[in-house]
């Protein structure tokens, strides 16, 4: 192989290897979004994907479960003032449209 070949194998590597990161980073991303079912079918659908094929984030996204189970269990079960709750709905909802606009890769 020539040394041409070499630095045109190790390019796409590099190339691949960073668009595995930044697809890792998406997925890392938008994790609350697909456990808290607030993320749309194709996304989820394209997210299980990867998942099936990366064994870093499904385990990280097995932490973020539990960390959702924690905080869910240890938690008294009480009402946000009315105030908070329509500040979080406009978060939210500003939230949402920037992600739908940025769907999965």
């Amino acid at each position: 192989m020539s040394t041409s070949e070499e630095v045109t194998t190790d390019e796409v590597t590099a190339d691949e290897a960073q668009t595995e990161v930044s697809r890792c980073r998406e997925v890392l991303d938008r994790a609350f979004e697909y456990l808290d079912g607030e993320m749309p079918d194709l996304d989820c659908e394209k997210l299980r994907a990867h998942l099936e094929d990366c064994a870093s984030c499904l385990a990280q996204l097995a932490e973020d479960e539990k960390l959702k189970q924690v905080i869910r269990d240890g938690c008294p079960c009480e009402e946000a003032p009315q105030t908070l709750r329509a500040r979080i709905l406009v978060s939210i909802t500003e939230v949402s449209a920037v992600s739908t606009s940025t769907p999965l890769r």
